[in-house]
């Protein structure tokens, strides 16, 4: 097979109803996996037979069968050519193997293998009939069911391939009550006559077809192609065998019974031909197919656009439900905070109110502290008698004899190198110079000092 397939759908129509066929694809054949019977009327089930953006990758393929009694065969022989230059010789000859008009007709060709043992054997081609408006309406009421087709078949030509014909003889598919019958008149090694008789639904069948196939016979005898005596062979169902046997046998012609494919091997057979690279033979009109597969693109824009507007919608269906969320949360935070204000600015207060307490009580062991730095370091010619401390700044001045202005340095020296006793670190971060000035028998000094961590209220 060209393509991959996936699975494959083959839908029969008869007058009693329709049967469904579903097959899945293997490496060189197609299995029926399941067997649906279906009222004429009764839609088709549209996960098996419908196609959507799956089939892009699983490939699906639905034949339809044309019913028997719509179609015409005919079989011509013709030299072997290239299977487009035999479509226009049968077209050319069209007016003489169509029962319709040319204008009023679909039809497609099958070649058949020539014999292994005739290489220069003429090449016989089937071809298929089937009148234009039949094709059409069959195909709207598909279309109504939900059943869109990429192949329209003819059912007897399956029967006909799987039948492997190789014995000179009427080779006759007779259908059930009420169905067409497949005559094939195999003769030479090849179709001579190949013909699709409609029968009546009833005991008359026997002498109709009788009728019909003495017409045949008298034609060969002419054309000269039937030399031999007449041979049947019958493939029926058992149940149908016991009413066509008597009426050959009656006519004083060699019957043979041959048990015929069942049609679910049929429909595995179509599936197979259908899906394969050989020319196609199907009856579905161009137009149709063109159709088909321009509704199967919209349907896919349709269904992706409406996805994409409906994850748009939910999207923004998301956004403002989270937004939402988050204005309720937002509220009440607001709410929250807002009940925590008092308790919040008490609470500041608190605190500023301890760091002011803890600040003066390190302030007032600290000003101690200067005291006792001072009273150690003070030497006995000097006094002091301006001693203001406030935030974190010690101010010092007094005055010394005019005989021991060293000692003022000495003294400004000593309070720079001064420790706290606590923290065993200096007391002072920076200690100005002194400022002297003598006045008489005596002079005033005066300087100031900066306590370290002295920034303090």
């Amino acid at each position: 097979m060209s393509v991959r397939w996936y699975s494959a759908n083959v839908l029969q129509t008869n007058a009693g109803g329709r049967r469904l066929w579903h097959l899945s694809a293997n490496s060189d054949h197609f299995a029926v996996q399941d067997e649906t019977t279906l009222l004429l009327n009764e839609p088709c089930p549209p996960l098996v037979v419908g196609k959507d953006w799956q089939t892009l990758f699983r490939k699906k393929l639905n034949i339809a069968w044309l019913p028997s009694d719509k179609v015409f065969f005919r079989a011509v022989q013709l030299p072997s050519s290239d299977p487009s230059e035999i479509a226009s010789m049968v077209e050319l000859q069209l007016e003489k193997l169509s029962p319709l008009p040319v204008t009023h007709i679909v039809w497609s060709i099958y070649l058949l293998s020539r014999p292994s043992e005739k290489p220069d054997s003429l090449q016989t081609v089937v071809v298929i009939i089937a009148a234009r408006s039949v094709v059409e309406e069959f195909l709207g009421q598909l279309s109504g069911e939900g059943f869109l087709p990429d192949r329209l078949e003819a059912p007897g030509l399956e029967q006909l391939l799987a039948a492997k014909i190789t014995e000179e003889g009427v080779w006759i598919f007779a259908g059930a009550a009420g169905e067409s019958a497949l005559v094939v008149w195999w003769y030479g090694g090849t179709i001579q006559n190949l013909t699709l008789v409609t029968l009546p639904n009833g005991p008359e069948r026997g002498p109709v077809l009788k009728t019909q196939l003495e017409q045949v016979a008298w034609t060969g005898e002419l054309d000269g192609w039937l030399t031999g005596p007449l041979k049947v062979h019958l493939l029926a169902a058992q149940s149908d065998a016991g009413f066509w046997e008597p009426v050959f046998k009656d006519w004083g012609e060699q019957i043979q019974i041959v048990p015929p494919a069942s049609p679910k091997e049929l429909a595995a057979l179509s599936a197979l031909r259908c899906g394969s690279a050989a020319p196609s033979t199907s009856l579905l009109p161009p137009e149709f197919s063109a159709r088909y597969h321009q509704q199967f693109v919209d349907r896919l824009w349709m269904r992706g656009l409406m996805t994409v507007l409906a994850l748009y919608i939910l999207g923004v269906l998301f956004y403002f439900g989270m937004l939402y969320v988050f204005e309720m949360q937002a509220t009440k935070a607001k709410n929250i905070l807002a009940s925590m204000g008092p308790a919040f600015t008490n609470s500041v207060r608190d605190v500023e109110q301890i760091h002011i307490l803890e600040t003066r009580q390190l302030l007032k062991y600290a000003a101690l502290d200067c005291w006792k730095a001072v009273a150690e370091n003070l030497p006995d010619s000097m006094t002091v008698e301006t001693m203001y401390f406030q935030r974190g700044k010690l101010e010092l001045q007094g005055s010394y004899q005019s005989d021991s202005v060293e000692q003022v340095g000495t003294f400004n020296e000593a309070l720079r190198s001064a420790t706290d006793p606590n923290r065993h670190e200096a007391l002072f971060t920076d200690v100005s110079p002194p400022n002297t000035k003598k006045s008489g028998d005596k002079g005033v000094w005066s300087f100031n000092c900066t306590l370290k961590g002295g920034d303090h209220e």
